[in-house]
């Protein structure tokens, strides 16, 4: 059997790397793109069109083709939705969402000769409501819409799968918790290794959506059917998260007396 050809972005750390040792261990060929390069890594920047592109190409030649695109590159950052848009919501914007579609555009020439696979790596929070994530969790909803649009428009040449990562404890939670926005305590988290086995899943099985934990499937299934009851358990954990912190460093009009009540 002909091993799977498989690009991933993002594929420095965390799930990237996670995914990438994965997919490798089940017999796959993969070529990781992230911002900095090394050794086994080509070295990319998604919000670049020529930059993506040639790092696609280089990938491509490398594996001699491709089956398989997994969009994970992203970032996060926190925000009060009340404030103007700075600098790092936009980035936000242009890795998670942007970045993705230029991938996916680069690669697209590759995939379509194979009649291959799109992976695209959204979040719970394209679907859970939580505080000071604005940017990101739409994000990862305008992915899961591009996900959407494209499967439709390409449909019979090209399947695309969207991955719903619970809270899992890597880098991209970094920024946010320095300012005091940590998702801890308000969602549960899933792990590293369960992320990597549902995008090794969704390179394989190629299903429509996926989680990445038994738990977060029926959590998700529970937050589509049932917002109101979803966004009232948020925010009873966001009035005891609220006791327990000071706000965090993006809020724009800090209430001290009322955020600690």
């Amino acid at each position: 059997m002909t091993p799977l050809r498989v690009v991933i972005t993002g594929a420095a750390g965390g799930i990237g790397a996670a995914a990438t040792a994965a997919l490798e261990g089940r017999g796959a060929r993969v070529a990781g793109i992230d911002l900095v390069g090394g050794p086994d890594l080509v070295s990319g920047d998604v919000t670049d069109r020529d930059s993506i592109t040639a790092a696609v190409e280089a990938c491509a030649e490398r594996l001699g083709g491709i089956d398989v695109l997994v969009n994970n590159a992203g970032i996060g950052r926190a925000q009060d939705a009340g404030d103007f848009p700075d600098a790092a919501s936009h980035a936000v914007m242009e890795v998670n969402f942007f970045g993705a579609w230029n991938a996916t555009a680069a690669a697209l020439p590759y995939l379509l000769e194979s009649r291959g696979h799109v992976v695209n790596v959204a979040s719970g929070l394209a679907i859970v409501d939580v505080p000071f994530a604005v940017a990101y969790a739409a994000s990862k909803r305008a992915l899961a819409a591009y996900s959407a649009a494209l499967r439709i428009e390409y449909r019979d040449r090209l399947t695309v799968t969207t991955v719903y990562p619970g809270y899992i404890r890597t880098s991209i939670h970094e920024a946010a918790a320095a300012s005091g926005a940590s998702l801890e305590g308000l969602v549960r988290a899933d792990t590293v290794e369960g992320a990597a086995a549902a995008i090794v899943s969704a390179c394989t099985k190629k299903p429509r959506t996926i989680a990445t934990s038994r738990m977060s499937t029926a959590e998700l299934w529970a937050a589509r059917r049932f917002p109101n009851l979803t966004a009232a358990t948020i925010a009873r954990r966001v009035t005891r998260w609220k006791k327990q912190r000071p706000p965090p460093g993006c809020v724009r009009y800090p209430d001290r007396t009322s955020w600690g009540g």
